[in-house]
């Protein structure tokens, strides 16, 4: 059964060989677009997956500066708190500096703190007792000044006056009298360095970037560094609205200042004007996925393509079958002298021909075709003769039954069979007369060129037309028709005679 189905479709394949060959292209076509459609999810993975790890970085970068902010700002409460003690304002200045300040003094990067008057003028700080340096231009005295309501205050990034030009940022917050008024501002300055030394511990790859930015656009760190010069204020950016309305976010956007194109991650620090970035370049995330993608689509392409070609090798060596077996077929039910079908081939199509007859209401005509002296004119010329004369007749036979159903076959011998499916009696009457008459006028023009005389060359015609009542069997159709042969036989020769399928039989004459 399996074996069967197999040759079955193998025989269907050699016969549509493109169909198969574009079946194949499509299945390969089919395979790559799979490869396609993993290649970009595993495209999107390794994007998504760079995305949840900014994000846990920037939330521990986030988390790490609001720890320090909140530290600060308990010192600078503790601070004011500790200024407004009339115990405290009472003590030795020396030991009220060191009681204030000596704590900060030891932070690394908490390296001013201090406290002015209603002037902006310091009246004691962490770095010096005697030094009055004046801050009333500074942004963390000014808010404060103007309003009472504005409590910690985060300043943008400034080069300190007292410690060299050191970049940094204060954490301020108002101290006001007991009637409310103002008095003064207690702030806390934190170098930019604390910010840069964050950065510099996350590692984001080649090209990426880590960075600090306040709502206003501008930078306060950035790693790698980018010089003040080159440093562009952000809040000109398209994607910049996005960081001050929302508290985190994910975008990918091109640098303005590299051309890079990288995957921004960003988180607002809680209670602070800071927005902590974190962005690796495109590039760099994708960076195992182009590997990827180049070991698989290579890969793929290479094994689908050769699919293609196998299939379609394939498909062409089955049509070659198929067409050999064709060939092998017609050439056994193929008459090797004539051309015409052989007796094999005639059989098969008259029980075809047979069974269709009984489904439908139509009709079956069976002609016998016989050279009339054929014996004589053989022993007069020769076989090889003989055999050109066969050849004749068979080509007047194939000119006149050129129907798609119809069959010639040569019977045996001189003489043949013709069948005609859907043909009643009048016009297989014609179709025998048409045999006849084709071969005895290119018989006598061949003659009338031959240099020597021919002998004549006819033949006599039986036909018999069956219809699906009548005749009872195949056997009779045949008998009726090869009866009729004899009776053109008796009526001379070189004519055509119909049976009468209500006739009674006669027994056949003998001889030709």
């Amino acid at each position: 059964m399996f074996p069967n189905s197999v040759r079955r479709a193998a025989v269907l394949a050699g016969r549509r060989p493109f169909i198969v060959g574009a079946l194949g292209t499509l299945l390969a076509a089919g395979v790559l677009g799979v490869s396609l459609l993993t290649l970009v999810a595993a495209r999107d993975t390794a994007i998504q997956h760079a995305h949840e790890t900014s994000r846990n970085v920037v939330a521990v970068l986030s988390s790490n500066i609001s720890r320090t902010i909140e530290s600060s700002d308990q010192s600078l409460q503790t601070l004011i708190a500790a200024v407004d003690k009339p115990a405290v304002q009472h003590m030795d200045a020396d030991v009220r500096h060191e009681l204030l300040f000596n704590r900060t003094a030891a932070s690394r990067y908490v390296t001013g703190m201090g406290v002015t008057d209603a002037r902006g003028r310091l009246i004691d700080g962490c770095c010096s007792s005697t030094h009055h340096w004046d801050f009333s231009d500074r942004d963390y005295f000014l808010v404060h000044r103007q309003s009472a309501k504005v409590g910690l205050y985060i300043s943008a990034v400034y080069r300190a006056r007292s410690r060299g030009g050191v970049e940094a940022m204060a954490l301020s917050r108002r101290i006001d009298n007991a009637d409310g008024s103002f008095k003064g501002v207690a702030l806390v300055a934190i170098d930019v360095a604390y910010f840069r030394h964050l950065l510099d511990d996350l590692d984001v790859g080649p090209h990426g970037i880590t960075a600090i930015v306040r709502t206003d656009g501008t930078l306060v760190a950035r790693n790698p560094y980018l010089p003040p010069a080159l440093t562009p204020n952000f809040s000109k950016s398209p994607s910049f609205p996005l960081m001050i309305n929302h508290a985190s976010g994910f975008y990918a956007a091109r640098a303005s200042t590299d051309g890079v194109f990288r995957l921004y991650t960003f988180q607002r620090v809680p209670g602070t004007p800071l927005i902590a970035v974190v962005a690796p370049a495109l590039d760099d995330v994708l960076a195992s996925w182009r590997t990827l993608a180049w070991m698989v689509g290579v890969s793929a392409s290479a094994i689908s393509f050769a699919f293609c070609a196998v299939v379609w090798l394939l498909a062409f060596a089955l049509r070659d079958r198929a067409l050999a077996e064709d060939r092998l077929t017609e050439l056994t039910q193929t008459d090797s002298l004539t051309g015409l079908k052989n007796r094999r081939a005639l059989d098969d199509v008259l029980e075809n021909e047979w069974e269709r007859l009984q489904r439908n209401d139509s009709s079956l005509s069976v002609l016998y075709v016989d050279a009339d002296h054929f014996k004589q004119y053989n022993d007069k010329y020769g076989h090889a003769e003989g055999d050109k004369a066969l050849k004749h007749l068979a080509a007047c036979i194939a000119r006149r039954v050129r129907r798609r159903g119809d069959c010639a076959a040569r019977y045996g011998g001189e003489e043949f069979v013709v069948v005609l499916p859907d043909t009643d009696a009048a016009n297989a009457l014609l179709v025998a007369e048409g045999i006849r008459e084709a071969l005895e006028k290119s018989w006598r023009a061949r003659r009338e060129t031959a240099t020597a005389g021919l002998h004549p060359f006819t033949v006599s015609i039986g036909c018999a037309t069956a219809r699906r009542t009548r005749p009872a069997s195949l056997g009779e159709l045949t008998k009726a028709a090869d009866l009729a042969l004899y009776e053109a036989k008796r009526a001379g020769r070189n004519c055509v005679r119909a049976a009468s399928m209500d006739a009674p039989r006669t027994d056949a004459a003998q001889g030709n």
